[in-house]
């Protein structure tokens, strides 16, 4: 059964559930490249979600992404267990 398409709403009502909360988060950077970091969404905004990394992954404690990069897929979001 296909599955229906995710729209940036969607995603939108998803990211504000999780603010405050523990999440794992792989971004595809092209060419088999896929980044995977720990942290928590810090806040979420009209366009975009910001989130704040767990422990001194990389020189910058916080990234930021837009809804359309987990619409499009670059993006994979879960909650840490």
């Amino acid at each position: 059964m296909k599955r229906a398409p995710l729209t940036i709403a969607d995603v939108k009502n998803k990211i504000d559930e999780l603010v405050g909360k523990n999440i794992c988060m792989n971004v595809c950077r092209g060419r088999k490249k896929v980044l995977k970091y720990r942290g928590v969404v810090e806040n979420a905004f009209k366009n975009g979600f910001l989130v704040k990394l767990a422990g001194d992954e990389l020189p910058t404690s916080r990234l930021s992404y837009s809804y359309n990069d987990i619409v499009c897929g670059e993006v994979i979001i879960s909650e840490a267990k």
